[in-house]
């Protein structure tokens, strides 16, 4: 696949990562596919369709992700 290919929103991509998506206010955004669908679930808009990031961003977007994840769980309280 392209990586200017845009695929129809109603199609699903055939494995977990992150996409870039198109939104019908005209807006673009870096959405992850998961296991539990297009992550985050609220957006300003609906997605119209989305397509594959090159693969060295998916990787910065991926590690992103996972510095925010970290951060946040530095912040919990371990009181159990």
């Amino acid at each position: 696949m392209s990586q200017l290919d845009w695929t129809p929103g109603d199609t699903a991509p055939d494995r977990q990562g992150y996409y870039e998506t198109r939104l019908d206010t005209g807006y673009t955004a870096i959405s992850l596919y998961s296991v539990l669908g297009w992550m985050p679930v609220k957006t300003p808009g609906n997605m119209v369709s989305w397509r594959a990031l090159p693969p060295a961003i998916e990787k910065e977007e991926a590690e992103r992700h996972l510095q925010e994840i970290r951060a946040a769980q530095s912040h919990v309280p371990m009181d159990y």
